[in-house]
Protein backbone atom coordinates (compact mmCIF):
# COMPACT_ATOMS: atom_id res chain seq x y z
CA UNK A 1 0.00 0.00 0.00
CA UNK A 2 1.47 3.32 -1.05
CA UNK A 3 1.28 6.40 1.13
CA UNK A 4 -1.29 7.84 -1.26
CA UNK A 5 -3.41 4.71 -0.87
CA UNK A 6 -3.05 4.83 2.90
CA UNK A 7 -4.26 8.38 3.23
CA UNK A 8 -7.00 7.76 0.69
CA UNK A 9 -8.10 5.02 3.07
CA UNK A 10 -7.89 7.46 5.98
CA UNK A 11 -10.05 9.86 4.06
CA UNK A 12 -12.75 7.20 3.58
CA UNK A 13 -12.89 6.10 7.20
CA UNK A 14 -15.93 8.18 8.01
CA UNK A 15 -17.61 7.15 4.77
CA UNK A 16 -17.01 3.51 5.65
CA UNK A 17 -18.33 4.17 9.12
CA UNK A 18 -21.42 5.67 7.51
CA UNK A 19 -21.84 2.57 5.33
CA UNK A 20 -21.80 0.47 8.46
CA UNK A 21 -24.26 2.82 10.12
CA UNK A 22 -26.71 2.64 7.25
CA UNK A 23 -26.54 -1.15 7.00
CA UNK A 24 -26.18 -2.27 10.59
CA UNK A 25 -26.32 0.57 13.13
CA UNK A 26 -28.78 3.08 11.65
CA UNK A 27 -28.74 6.52 13.26
CA UNK A 28 -31.67 7.59 15.38
CA UNK A 29 -32.49 10.64 13.28
CA UNK A 30 -33.16 8.48 10.23
CA UNK A 31 -35.67 6.43 12.18
CA UNK A 32 -33.70 3.22 11.81
CA UNK A 33 -33.30 0.36 14.22
CA UNK A 34 -30.18 0.31 16.37
CA UNK A 35 -28.21 -2.50 17.92
CA UNK A 36 -26.09 -4.24 15.26
CA UNK A 37 -22.36 -3.69 15.42
CA UNK A 38 -19.38 -5.14 13.61
CA UNK A 39 -16.03 -4.45 12.07
CA UNK A 40 -16.27 -1.50 9.70
CA UNK A 41 -14.45 -2.97 6.76
CA UNK A 42 -15.97 -6.44 7.11
CA UNK A 43 -19.41 -4.93 6.76
CA UNK A 44 -18.32 -2.71 3.89
CA UNK A 45 -17.10 -5.80 2.03
CA UNK A 46 -20.29 -7.69 2.79
CA UNK A 47 -22.41 -4.86 1.39
CA UNK A 48 -20.34 -4.80 -1.80
CA UNK A 49 -20.62 -8.56 -2.20
CA UNK A 50 -24.39 -8.54 -1.72
CA UNK A 51 -24.79 -5.91 -4.42
CA UNK A 52 -22.64 -7.94 -6.82
CA UNK A 53 -24.69 -11.15 -6.69
CA UNK A 54 -25.64 -11.99 -10.27
CA UNK A 55 -25.63 -15.75 -10.93
CA UNK A 56 -28.94 -17.48 -10.39
CA UNK A 57 -29.36 -21.15 -9.65
CA UNK A 58 -31.58 -22.75 -7.03
CA UNK A 59 -32.88 -26.18 -6.25
CA UNK A 60 -36.51 -26.91 -5.50
CA UNK A 61 -37.56 -28.41 -2.18
CA UNK A 62 -41.00 -28.98 -0.74
CA UNK A 63 -42.86 -25.83 0.31
CA UNK A 64 -43.95 -25.02 3.86
CA UNK A 65 -41.24 -26.98 5.64
CA UNK A 66 -41.21 -24.63 8.63
CA UNK A 67 -44.93 -24.10 9.24
CA UNK A 68 -47.84 -26.29 8.22
CA UNK A 69 -49.85 -23.43 6.73
CA UNK A 70 -49.69 -19.69 5.99
CA UNK A 71 -51.96 -19.06 8.97
CA UNK A 72 -49.55 -20.90 11.27
CA UNK A 73 -46.65 -18.90 9.84
CA UNK A 74 -48.34 -15.54 10.44
CA UNK A 75 -49.44 -16.51 13.96
CA UNK A 76 -45.89 -17.53 14.86
CA UNK A 77 -43.90 -14.62 13.46
CA UNK A 78 -46.32 -11.82 14.35
CA UNK A 79 -47.66 -13.26 17.61
CA UNK A 80 -46.61 -13.27 21.25
CA UNK A 81 -45.17 -16.78 21.51
CA UNK A 82 -41.76 -16.12 19.99
CA UNK A 83 -39.82 -16.32 23.26
CA UNK A 84 -38.87 -12.66 22.78
CA UNK A 85 -42.19 -11.05 23.53
CA UNK A 86 -41.73 -8.51 26.34
CA UNK A 87 -38.81 -6.56 27.73
CA UNK A 88 -38.39 -3.36 29.71
CA UNK A 89 -35.85 -0.62 29.11
CA UNK A 90 -32.21 -1.74 29.42
CA UNK A 91 -28.88 0.09 29.03
CA UNK A 92 -25.70 -0.57 27.04
CA UNK A 93 -22.33 1.07 26.46
CA UNK A 94 -20.33 1.53 23.27
CA UNK A 95 -16.68 0.42 23.73
CA UNK A 96 -15.69 2.83 20.94
CA UNK A 97 -17.14 5.74 22.95
CA UNK A 98 -15.74 5.62 26.48
CA UNK A 99 -18.17 6.66 29.18
CA UNK A 100 -21.18 6.37 26.93
CA UNK A 101 -24.43 4.90 28.25
CA UNK A 102 -27.40 4.26 25.97
CA UNK A 103 -30.87 2.91 26.53
CA UNK A 104 -32.40 -0.01 24.69
CA UNK A 105 -36.15 0.69 24.52
CA UNK A 106 -38.56 -1.92 25.77
CA UNK A 107 -40.99 -3.80 23.56
CA UNK A 108 -44.22 -5.80 23.79
CA UNK A 109 -45.91 -8.25 21.46
CA UNK A 110 -49.59 -9.17 21.35
CA UNK A 111 -51.59 -12.16 20.09
CA UNK A 112 -52.36 -12.19 16.39
CA UNK A 113 -55.73 -10.87 15.28
CA UNK A 114 -56.78 -14.12 13.66
CA UNK A 115 -59.58 -12.61 11.58
CA UNK A 116 -57.26 -10.04 10.00
CA UNK A 117 -54.50 -12.61 9.57
CA UNK A 118 -56.85 -15.01 7.80
CA UNK A 119 -58.43 -12.51 5.43
CA UNK A 120 -55.72 -9.92 4.84
CA UNK A 121 -52.30 -11.46 5.42
CA UNK A 122 -52.22 -15.25 5.07
CA UNK A 123 -53.56 -15.16 1.47
CA UNK A 124 -50.47 -13.15 0.51
CA UNK A 125 -48.02 -15.86 1.64
CA UNK A 126 -46.27 -17.47 -1.31
CA UNK A 127 -44.36 -20.79 -0.94
CA UNK A 128 -40.84 -20.51 -2.34
CA UNK A 129 -39.38 -23.96 -1.76
CA UNK A 130 -35.84 -23.35 -3.05
CA UNK A 131 -32.48 -24.43 -1.67
CA UNK A 132 -28.78 -23.89 -2.34
CA UNK A 133 -25.68 -25.44 -0.73
CA UNK A 134 -22.09 -24.30 -0.42
CA UNK A 135 -19.03 -25.25 1.62
CA UNK A 136 -21.01 -27.31 4.13
CA UNK A 137 -23.89 -24.79 4.40
CA UNK A 138 -27.42 -25.40 3.18
CA UNK A 139 -29.86 -22.52 2.79
CA UNK A 140 -33.57 -23.20 2.29
CA UNK A 141 -36.08 -20.44 1.62
CA UNK A 142 -39.50 -21.62 2.68
CA UNK A 143 -42.08 -18.90 2.10
CA UNK A 144 -42.41 -15.21 1.31
CA UNK A 145 -45.04 -12.61 2.19
CA UNK A 146 -45.02 -9.28 0.36
CA UNK A 147 -47.09 -6.13 0.85
CA UNK A 148 -47.04 -3.99 -2.27
CA UNK A 149 -48.55 -0.98 -0.48
CA UNK A 150 -45.53 -0.44 1.80
CA UNK A 151 -43.05 -2.58 -0.17
CA UNK A 152 -42.39 -4.53 3.05
CA UNK A 153 -42.35 -8.27 3.47
CA UNK A 154 -41.27 -11.28 5.48
CA UNK A 155 -39.39 -14.36 4.34
CA UNK A 156 -38.84 -17.57 6.31
CA UNK A 157 -35.70 -19.65 5.84
CA UNK A 158 -33.36 -22.18 7.39
CA UNK A 159 -29.56 -22.18 7.39
CA UNK A 160 -27.73 -25.35 8.36
CA UNK A 161 -24.17 -26.57 8.78
CA UNK A 162 -23.32 -29.74 10.74
CA UNK A 163 -20.07 -28.06 11.85
CA UNK A 164 -21.98 -25.22 13.53
CA UNK A 165 -23.11 -21.70 12.62
CA UNK A 166 -21.80 -19.33 15.31
CA UNK A 167 -24.71 -16.89 15.31
CA UNK A 168 -25.69 -14.55 18.15
CA UNK A 169 -29.23 -13.70 19.27
CA UNK A 170 -30.00 -10.27 20.72
CA UNK A 171 -32.52 -9.73 23.49
CA UNK A 172 -35.28 -8.99 20.98
CA UNK A 173 -34.66 -12.18 18.98
CA UNK A 174 -32.74 -10.54 16.14
CA UNK A 175 -29.86 -12.60 14.76
CA UNK A 176 -26.40 -11.60 13.61
CA UNK A 177 -23.07 -13.28 12.93
CA UNK A 178 -20.11 -11.72 14.79
CA UNK A 179 -17.64 -13.24 12.32
CA UNK A 180 -19.46 -11.97 9.22
CA UNK A 181 -22.98 -12.43 7.88
CA UNK A 182 -23.23 -15.74 6.04
CA UNK A 183 -26.28 -14.93 3.92
CA UNK A 184 -26.98 -11.79 1.90
CA UNK A 185 -30.52 -10.83 0.88
CA UNK A 186 -29.84 -7.85 -1.38
CA UNK A 187 -32.53 -5.72 0.32
CA UNK A 188 -32.69 -3.92 3.66
CA UNK A 189 -33.90 -5.96 6.61
CA UNK A 190 -33.26 -7.93 9.79
CA UNK A 191 -33.40 -11.62 10.64
CA UNK A 192 -35.22 -12.80 13.78
CA UNK A 193 -34.87 -16.31 15.14
CA UNK A 194 -37.69 -18.88 15.20
CA UNK A 195 -36.45 -20.23 18.48
CA UNK A 196 -38.19 -23.58 18.80
CA UNK A 197 -36.79 -24.77 15.44
CA UNK A 198 -33.18 -23.58 15.86
CA UNK A 199 -30.04 -24.98 17.46
CA UNK A 200 -26.24 -24.71 17.14
CA UNK A 201 -26.19 -26.27 13.67
CA UNK A 202 -29.53 -25.00 12.33
CA UNK A 203 -30.92 -21.49 12.28
CA UNK A 204 -34.59 -21.10 11.42
CA UNK A 205 -35.46 -17.45 11.02
CA UNK A 206 -37.69 -14.79 9.54
CA UNK A 207 -36.21 -11.99 7.46
CA UNK A 208 -38.29 -8.82 7.75
CA UNK A 209 -37.43 -6.56 4.83
CA UNK A 210 -38.27 -3.61 2.64
CA UNK A 211 -37.45 -3.28 -1.06
CA UNK A 212 -35.11 -0.26 -1.00
CA UNK A 213 -32.50 -1.00 -3.66
CA UNK A 214 -33.05 1.58 -6.43
CA UNK A 215 -31.45 -0.79 -8.95
CA UNK A 216 -33.59 -3.86 -8.30
CA UNK A 217 -36.91 -4.97 -6.82
CA UNK A 218 -35.74 -8.57 -6.44
CA UNK A 219 -34.75 -10.36 -3.30
CA UNK A 220 -31.40 -11.77 -4.35
CA UNK A 221 -30.41 -14.36 -1.74
CA UNK A 222 -27.10 -16.17 -1.53
CA UNK A 223 -23.99 -16.92 0.47
CA UNK A 224 -21.49 -14.16 1.18
CA UNK A 225 -17.72 -14.58 1.27
CA UNK A 226 -17.92 -15.47 4.98
CA UNK A 227 -19.41 -18.82 3.99
CA UNK A 228 -16.40 -19.49 1.78
CA UNK A 229 -13.69 -19.37 4.43
CA UNK A 230 -13.38 -20.98 7.81
CA UNK A 231 -12.47 -18.58 10.60
CA UNK A 232 -9.04 -20.22 10.79
CA UNK A 233 -8.47 -19.56 7.08
CA UNK A 234 -9.72 -16.03 7.49
CA UNK A 235 -7.46 -15.18 10.42
CA UNK A 236 -4.47 -16.77 8.70
CA UNK A 237 -5.02 -14.62 5.62
CA UNK A 238 -5.41 -11.48 7.76
CA UNK A 239 -2.09 -12.19 9.44
CA UNK A 240 -0.43 -12.58 6.05
CA UNK A 241 -1.82 -9.25 4.88
CA UNK A 242 -0.75 -7.55 8.10
CA UNK A 243 2.81 -8.71 7.48
CA UNK A 244 2.64 -7.22 3.98
CA UNK A 245 1.34 -3.95 5.40
CA UNK A 246 4.14 -3.70 7.95
CA UNK A 247 6.60 -3.70 5.06
CA UNK A 248 4.66 -1.02 3.18
CA UNK A 249 3.18 1.26 5.86
CA UNK A 250 5.27 2.85 8.61
CA UNK A 251 4.09 2.70 12.21
CA UNK A 252 3.62 6.48 12.21
CA UNK A 253 1.36 6.25 9.17
CA UNK A 254 -0.60 3.42 10.80
CA UNK A 255 -0.95 5.46 13.98
CA UNK A 256 -2.25 8.43 11.98
CA UNK A 257 -4.81 6.13 10.41
CA UNK A 258 -5.89 4.84 13.83
CA UNK A 259 -6.27 8.37 15.19
CA UNK A 260 -8.48 9.34 12.27
CA UNK A 261 -10.57 6.18 12.40
CA UNK A 262 -11.64 6.54 16.05
CA UNK A 263 -12.31 10.27 15.70
CA UNK A 264 -13.32 12.07 18.88
CA UNK A 265 -12.60 8.97 20.98
CA UNK A 266 -8.87 9.17 20.24
CA UNK A 267 -7.91 10.79 23.62
CA UNK A 268 -9.36 7.78 25.43
CA UNK A 269 -7.56 5.28 23.19
CA UNK A 270 -4.34 7.23 23.55
CA UNK A 271 -4.63 7.09 27.34
CA UNK A 272 -5.97 3.55 27.76
CA UNK A 273 -4.23 1.67 24.94
CA UNK A 274 -0.53 1.40 24.37
CA UNK A 275 1.04 2.82 21.25
CA UNK A 276 1.69 -0.74 20.07
CA UNK A 277 -1.95 -1.76 20.60
CA UNK A 278 -3.24 1.20 18.58
CA UNK A 279 -0.79 0.46 15.77
CA UNK A 280 -1.80 -3.21 15.74
CA UNK A 281 -5.48 -2.22 15.52
CA UNK A 282 -4.69 0.03 12.57
CA UNK A 283 -2.88 -2.72 10.69
CA UNK A 284 -5.76 -5.11 11.34
CA UNK A 285 -8.40 -2.67 10.02
CA UNK A 286 -6.28 -1.98 6.95
CA UNK A 287 -5.87 -5.71 6.44
CA UNK A 288 -9.64 -6.22 6.40
CA UNK A 289 -9.90 -3.40 3.89
CA UNK A 290 -7.44 -5.15 1.60
CA UNK A 291 -8.87 -8.64 2.11
CA UNK A 292 -9.78 -10.10 -1.23
CA UNK A 293 -12.96 -12.09 -1.75
CA UNK A 294 -12.43 -15.84 -2.13
CA UNK A 295 -14.23 -17.99 -4.65
CA UNK A 296 -17.90 -17.64 -3.85
CA UNK A 297 -20.97 -19.75 -4.35
CA UNK A 298 -22.35 -18.97 -7.84
CA UNK A 299 -25.87 -20.10 -6.97
CA UNK A 300 -28.50 -17.62 -5.86
CA UNK A 301 -32.18 -17.71 -5.01
CA UNK A 302 -34.02 -14.90 -6.78
CA UNK A 303 -37.47 -13.86 -5.59
CA UNK A 304 -38.99 -11.20 -7.85
CA UNK A 305 -41.29 -8.56 -6.47
CA UNK A 306 -44.65 -10.27 -6.65
CA UNK A 307 -47.85 -9.45 -4.81
CA UNK A 308 -50.49 -12.15 -4.66
CA UNK A 309 -53.05 -9.46 -3.98
CA UNK A 310 -53.39 -6.16 -2.16
CA UNK A 311 -53.90 -5.85 1.57
CA UNK A 312 -56.34 -3.30 2.89
CA UNK A 313 -54.71 0.04 3.58
CA UNK A 314 -55.54 3.59 4.58
CA UNK A 315 -53.90 6.93 3.82
CA UNK A 316 -53.92 10.10 5.88
CA UNK A 317 -52.87 13.70 5.31
CA UNK A 318 -52.93 13.64 1.53
CA UNK A 319 -51.02 10.38 1.29
CA UNK A 320 -48.13 11.35 3.58
CA UNK A 321 -49.14 8.49 5.90
CA UNK A 322 -49.93 5.02 4.56
CA UNK A 323 -50.81 2.07 6.81
CA UNK A 324 -51.26 -1.61 5.92
CA UNK A 325 -51.81 -4.53 8.34
CA UNK A 326 -48.04 -5.15 8.65
CA UNK A 327 -46.29 -1.80 8.10
CA UNK A 328 -46.65 1.95 7.69
CA UNK A 329 -44.95 4.86 5.96
CA UNK A 330 -44.77 8.44 7.27
CA UNK A 331 -43.33 11.38 5.33
CA UNK A 332 -43.37 14.74 7.15
CA UNK A 333 -40.84 16.45 4.90
CA UNK A 334 -43.32 18.98 3.52
CA UNK A 335 -45.33 19.54 6.68
CA UNK A 336 -44.87 23.30 6.95
CA UNK A 337 -47.39 23.51 9.78
CA UNK A 338 -45.24 21.16 11.90
CA UNK A 339 -41.66 22.12 10.92
CA UNK A 340 -40.03 20.53 13.97
CA UNK A 341 -41.77 17.19 13.59
CA UNK A 342 -39.50 14.12 13.29
CA UNK A 343 -42.00 11.22 13.49
CA UNK A 344 -40.15 9.71 16.46
CA UNK A 345 -43.39 9.13 18.36
CA UNK A 346 -46.04 7.10 16.60
CA UNK A 347 -49.23 5.72 18.16
CA UNK A 348 -52.20 4.16 16.40
CA UNK A 349 -55.59 4.62 18.05
CA UNK A 350 -58.50 2.25 17.40
CA UNK A 351 -62.27 2.50 17.52
CA UNK A 352 -62.53 0.38 20.66
CA UNK A 353 -60.34 2.81 22.63
CA UNK A 354 -57.14 0.74 22.54
CA UNK A 355 -53.78 1.98 21.27
CA UNK A 356 -50.76 0.50 19.53
CA UNK A 357 -47.60 2.31 20.58
CA UNK A 358 -45.40 1.78 17.55
CA UNK A 359 -42.76 4.02 19.06
CA UNK A 360 -42.43 6.44 21.98
CA UNK A 361 -39.78 7.56 24.49
CA UNK A 362 -39.52 4.12 26.12
CA UNK A 363 -40.83 1.50 23.67
CA UNK A 364 -40.13 0.41 20.10
CA UNK A 365 -42.73 -2.09 18.98
CA UNK A 366 -41.46 -2.69 15.47
CA UNK A 367 -39.20 -5.13 13.65
CA UNK A 368 -37.30 -2.36 11.93
CA UNK A 369 -37.58 1.33 11.11
CA UNK A 370 -35.76 2.89 8.20
CA UNK A 371 -35.77 6.32 6.58
CA UNK A 372 -34.55 7.83 3.36
CA UNK A 373 -31.85 10.02 4.91
CA UNK A 374 -32.54 12.84 2.48
CA UNK A 375 -36.16 13.25 3.60
CA UNK A 376 -37.84 13.43 6.96
CA UNK A 377 -39.61 10.09 6.60
CA UNK A 378 -39.72 6.65 8.17
CA UNK A 379 -41.00 3.15 7.35
CA UNK A 380 -42.11 1.00 10.27
CA UNK A 381 -42.45 -2.78 9.99
CA UNK A 382 -44.87 -3.73 12.77
CA UNK A 383 -44.28 -6.48 15.33
CA UNK A 384 -47.98 -7.39 15.13
CA UNK A 385 -50.93 -7.46 12.74
CA UNK A 386 -53.27 -4.45 12.80
CA UNK A 387 -56.80 -4.01 11.51
CA UNK A 388 -56.50 -0.84 9.44
CA UNK A 389 -60.28 -0.54 9.20
CA UNK A 390 -60.47 0.02 12.96
CA UNK A 391 -57.84 2.79 13.11
CA UNK A 392 -59.37 6.15 14.05
CA UNK A 393 -56.25 8.33 14.25
CA UNK A 394 -52.47 8.48 14.32
CA UNK A 395 -50.66 10.37 17.09
CA UNK A 396 -47.20 11.77 16.33
CA UNK A 397 -44.63 13.99 18.07
CA UNK A 398 -45.95 16.76 20.29
CA UNK A 399 -49.33 15.13 20.64
CA UNK A 400 -50.24 15.85 17.01
CA UNK A 401 -53.32 13.71 16.28
CA UNK A 402 -54.27 13.06 12.68
CA UNK A 403 -57.75 11.56 12.30
CA UNK A 404 -58.81 9.05 9.70
CA UNK A 405 -61.31 10.84 7.52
Amino acid sequence: MTREELFAAIGTVEESRLERTECFVPAKDTGTKTGKTGRIFRNFLIAAIIVSMLAVTAYAVAGYLIFESPEAMITAIFGDKTGFDHKGVTTWTDPEKPGSVYENPGFDRVPVDEAVAETEVAPMVNPVGQSISWNGYTLRVDANLYDQVTKCGVLTYTLENPEGLGYTVDNDGSVWFPNGELVGFGQYGYSYIIQDQSNDTKLTATYYYQLRDPQSTNLKIGFTEWASRTMEEQEQRIEEIKQELRREVTEEEALAYRKKSVGDSWPWFEENRTREENIESAYEDLAYQRLEAPDMCPDKIIIPEQALGEMSSITLKDGDITISPIAMYIDVTDWTDYPEHEAEICILRFADGTEYVVRDETHENYMFAVGNGERNDVNYMFNRIVDVNEITSVVLDGGIEIPVT
